[in-house]
């Protein structure tokens, strides 16, 4: 008896175990399908990053809703000259009128129908259907590169965040070293108690500035981290990119006014819909117009009539006449969307050619700061250099404020390199080819 019990535990604990790692590999299963499951790399690259700008997110939600709403009215559209069939039961019974008790009157009915022409309203209405649906795929696919745009920014944001950081850190440690040094001299009576609390006001100022800059570092992370749409995700280490779109030649103004008219996803989204609101227009006009239908009958009666027929086909011609001004109405309707659609794709084209206009000025002010950035911190590279050659002949005691100055001059050289970067990616989205050049970028 308790070598039955013994053998029954054992058995309950294979099983336990057996379940156990099926979980265990249901939930690696689970974790590997779901990528927002997973931690976010770390380091964390660039490219990593724009990995995660198809993902899920409101704002593709959002353009993907509107995708799938135009879809739906295309396909209204499109049931408008679809065959139609019902089958009609009708249980009855009736009291004829030539006297006898009640008799069963009952029928069955299969009618199918077909609208065969109604000169271009329903061509209108899948023309702009049609149209509504290539608007809102064009609103997805700026998007998407709205959604790179801001992971770049953020990513960068990060980067530039951690070397000022590093500045404000060198500093602080400088000042404090100075400091300790004029108290230790206040100590033996060298140095006045004005001379104290200027050098600790001093450190002081600096460990200031160097906390808010350690909160600007978790305040860069949270942002990159609600950009990736992984709020409880905070990044840790960046991996600082190649960017070889910094040294790219600055386009003519208007050769890239040209391009972006041409290829701004808004903007021929918004032409798309300025074409649906005229195919639109032409199928309310169309409501003025005949329309033939084709209707095709099979009956079963319960009750043999002459008068009946056990099957039947009608073609229907339906000539409007008068309709209350419910066409007028429609047309005066559809023709003020068109106006204001075209309103909109006017302005749309006004504040493109300005953002233009800004950004090749941005690209070209930056291309010079680029170059000033470079000289700052060749001279603080070879500043260091002298500081140190000094230090090693004991002429000077400290490389504090020359390390400094050179962390100084490369966050200036980053922040401007960056800026460029993020300049020429709004430059690609404004001509549709972001998507495009960021995977150019990536490829191996």
């Amino acid at each position: 008896m308790t070598f039955q019990h013994h053998g029954a535990t054992e058995g309950r604990r294979a099983a336990a175990g057996c379940l156990a790692f099926c979980l265990a590999v249901a939930s690696y299963g689970i974790a590997a399908a779901d990528p927002s499951i997973n931690p976010l790399p770390n380091p964390l690259t660039l490219q990593r990053a724009l990995a995660f700008a198809d993902q899920a997110h409101p704002d593709l939600a959002l353009a993907q809703a509107e995708i799938d709403r135009a879809r739906a009215g295309l396909l209204a559209a499109e049931a408008q000259t679809g065959v139609r069939s019902y089958l009609e039961l009708t249980p009855a019974r009736v009291k004829p009128s030539g006297g006898g008790g009640s008799v069963g009157d009952s029928r069955a009915r299969l009618v199918i129908s077909k609208r065969l022409y109604d000169f271009g309203r329903s061509q209108g209405r899948e023309t702009a259907a049609a149209a509504e649906l290539a608007g809102r795929e064009l609103v997805y696919l700026d998007v998407r590169q709205q959604r790179r745009l801001e992971i770049m920014a953020r990513f960068f944001d990060v980067l530039l965040a951690d070397l000022r950081y590093a500045v404000d850190n060198e500093d602080m440690a400088r000042l404090f070293v100075q400091f300790d040094k004029v108290r230790d001299r206040h100590s033996l009576g060298q140095v006045s108690d004005v001379d104290l609390l200027e050098a600790e006001n001093r450190y002081r100022e600096a460990l200031i500035t160097r906390t808010e800059s350690e909160k600007r570092q978790t305040s860069a992370r949270q942002q990159l981290a609600l950009a990736l749409n992984r709020p409880d995700d905070m990044p840790g280490d960046l991996v600082r990119p190649e960017l070889h779109a910094v040294s790219r030649e600055i386009p003519e103004f208007q050769t890239l006014v040209r391009e972006a008219l041409k290829s701004n996803p808004l903007l021929v989204a918004l032409r798309k819909e300025v074409d649906a609101a005229r195919a639109a227009l032409a199928s309310e006009r169309a409501r003025r117009r005949p329309t033939l239908e084709v209707e095709l009958e099979a009956a079963e009666y319960e009750r043999v009539i002459r008068s009946r027929n056990d099957a039947r086909a009608v073609l229907n011609l339906r000539v409007p006449i008068y309709q209350g001004g419910e066409d007028t109405a429609a047309i005066a309707r559809a023709a003020a969307e068109i106006e204001l659609r075209k309103a909109k794709l006017e302005k749309a084209e006004h504040n493109l050619q300005k953002l233009v206009l800004n950004l090749v000025q941005e690209l070209e002010s930056l291309k010079v700061k680029r170059e000033a950035a470079k000289q700052r911190l060749a001279f603080r590279d070879l500043s260091l250099d002298k500081r140190r050659a000094l230090y090693e002949m004991e002429v000077q005691t400290t490389l504090g404020d020359a390390m400094m100055r050179l962390g100084e001059a490369q966050w200036q050289a980053a922040k401007v390199d960056f800026e460029l970067a993020l300049a020429w990616a709004r430059v690609d989205a404004l001509t549709g080819k972001l998507i495009q050049s960021v995977s150019e970028a990536q490829t191996p």
